[in-house]
Protein backbone atom coordinates (compact mmCIF):
# COMPACT_ATOMS: atom_id res chain seq x y z
CA UNK A 1 0.00 0.00 0.00
CA UNK A 2 1.32 3.35 -0.96
CA UNK A 3 1.62 5.49 1.59
CA UNK A 4 3.73 9.19 0.39
CA UNK A 5 3.62 10.44 -3.11
CA UNK A 6 7.10 12.13 -3.50
CA UNK A 7 6.54 15.46 -6.04
CA UNK A 8 9.15 16.29 -8.37
CA UNK A 9 9.80 18.56 -11.73
CA UNK A 10 9.46 16.23 -14.36
CA UNK A 11 12.49 18.03 -16.64
CA UNK A 12 14.61 17.95 -13.57
CA UNK A 13 17.47 15.39 -13.66
CA UNK A 14 18.49 15.53 -10.28
CA UNK A 15 14.77 14.50 -9.29
CA UNK A 16 14.67 11.86 -11.96
CA UNK A 17 17.94 10.10 -10.76
CA UNK A 18 16.48 10.22 -7.08
CA UNK A 19 13.21 9.12 -8.18
CA UNK A 20 14.83 5.72 -9.44
CA UNK A 21 17.09 5.68 -6.36
CA UNK A 22 13.68 5.46 -4.18
CA UNK A 23 12.07 3.23 -6.61
CA UNK A 24 14.93 0.68 -6.09
CA UNK A 25 15.31 1.02 -2.58
CA UNK A 26 11.11 0.80 -1.85
CA UNK A 27 11.01 -3.41 -1.58
CA UNK A 28 7.84 -2.45 0.54
CA UNK A 29 5.99 -0.32 -2.21
CA UNK A 30 5.01 2.42 0.17
CA UNK A 31 6.40 5.23 -2.03
CA UNK A 32 4.80 6.28 -5.42
CA UNK A 33 6.43 8.78 -7.85
CA UNK A 34 4.71 11.71 -9.19
CA UNK A 35 5.71 14.77 -11.39
CA UNK A 36 1.93 16.52 -10.80
CA UNK A 37 1.98 19.94 -9.05
CA UNK A 38 0.05 19.11 -5.68
CA UNK A 39 -0.31 23.24 -5.58
CA UNK A 40 -3.26 24.73 -7.86
CA UNK A 41 -1.57 26.97 -11.04
CA UNK A 42 1.60 26.94 -9.55
CA UNK A 43 4.06 24.16 -11.09
CA UNK A 44 6.85 22.42 -9.49
CA UNK A 45 10.39 24.41 -9.77
CA UNK A 46 13.66 22.54 -10.56
CA UNK A 47 14.51 20.68 -7.90
CA UNK A 48 11.98 21.16 -5.55
CA UNK A 49 10.90 17.83 -3.88
CA UNK A 50 7.25 17.89 -2.03
CA UNK A 51 6.41 14.54 -0.19
CA UNK A 52 2.60 13.83 0.52
CA UNK A 53 1.39 11.83 2.69
CA UNK A 54 -1.40 9.83 1.44
CA UNK A 55 -2.66 8.86 4.49
CA UNK A 56 -3.85 12.10 5.75
CA UNK A 57 -3.31 14.58 2.66
CA UNK A 58 -0.62 16.76 4.19
CA UNK A 59 2.25 17.76 2.17
CA UNK A 60 5.79 18.56 3.48
CA UNK A 61 8.76 20.06 2.07
CA UNK A 62 12.16 20.28 2.76
CA UNK A 63 13.52 17.85 6.04
CA UNK A 64 10.21 17.46 7.22
CA UNK A 65 9.35 15.60 3.86
CA UNK A 66 12.69 13.75 3.79
CA UNK A 67 12.20 12.67 7.02
CA UNK A 68 8.22 11.25 6.23
CA UNK A 69 10.00 9.75 3.30
CA UNK A 70 13.08 7.82 5.04
CA UNK A 71 10.35 6.51 7.51
CA UNK A 72 8.79 4.45 4.89
CA UNK A 73 11.81 3.08 3.38
CA UNK A 74 13.67 0.42 5.36
CA UNK A 75 16.86 1.12 3.49
CA UNK A 76 16.52 4.36 5.19
CA UNK A 77 15.92 3.92 8.67
CA UNK A 78 19.70 4.13 9.40
CA UNK A 79 19.97 7.49 8.79
CA UNK A 80 17.01 8.85 10.39
CA UNK A 81 18.73 9.85 13.36
CA UNK A 82 20.69 12.09 11.13
CA UNK A 83 17.58 14.47 11.26
CA UNK A 84 18.48 15.68 14.98
CA UNK A 85 21.40 17.27 13.64
CA UNK A 86 20.51 21.26 12.52
CA UNK A 87 23.06 21.00 9.85
CA UNK A 88 22.23 18.23 8.03
CA UNK A 89 18.41 19.22 8.14
CA UNK A 90 19.86 22.88 6.61
CA UNK A 91 21.49 20.79 4.02
CA UNK A 92 18.27 18.59 3.19
CA UNK A 93 16.63 21.94 3.27
CA UNK A 94 18.46 23.49 0.81
CA UNK A 95 18.89 20.42 -1.60
CA UNK A 96 14.81 19.77 -2.05
CA UNK A 97 14.10 23.44 -2.37
CA UNK A 98 14.58 23.81 -5.37
CA UNK A 99 15.92 27.06 -7.66
CA UNK A 100 15.07 29.83 -6.17
CA UNK A 101 14.92 28.55 -2.37
CA UNK A 102 11.56 27.05 -0.84
CA UNK A 103 8.07 28.18 -0.89
CA UNK A 104 6.38 28.85 2.78
CA UNK A 105 2.95 27.96 1.17
CA UNK A 106 4.33 24.33 0.65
Amino acid sequence: MKTVRVRCNSRCVKCARYARMHQRLDWLGRVEDSTASPLPRRSSRMGEVLVEDLRDGSLHAGAAGMRLLFRQVPAYWPLLSLFALPGFRRRVDADTAGVGGHDSAA
